[in-house]
């Protein structure tokens, strides 16, 4: 786990990084905002562009995207 997932919150937009994309292959091009974060586990609630409902990732799989 590094630093960055530490940082996650609500409203972020992301994208997967490597491990995550090996993890989940069809969404490795997506992007997408960040709807919440569990805070007694490691899951992250988020919505991909042009999704119409949330998808549950684990926070080791994203990384923010730099504005």
């Amino acid at each position: 786990m590094d630093r960055e997932t530490e940082q996650i919150s609500a409203g972020m937009r992301f994208r997967l990084n490597k491990f995550g994309a090996g993890r989940c292959p069809s969404l490795a091009d997506m992007i997408g905002t960040v709807i919440s974060c569990s805070q007694s586990n490691s899951g992250v609630t988020v919505l991909f562009d042009g999704g119409k409902r949330p998808t549950c990732l684990h926070r080791d799989y994203i990384t923010a995207l730099s504005e």
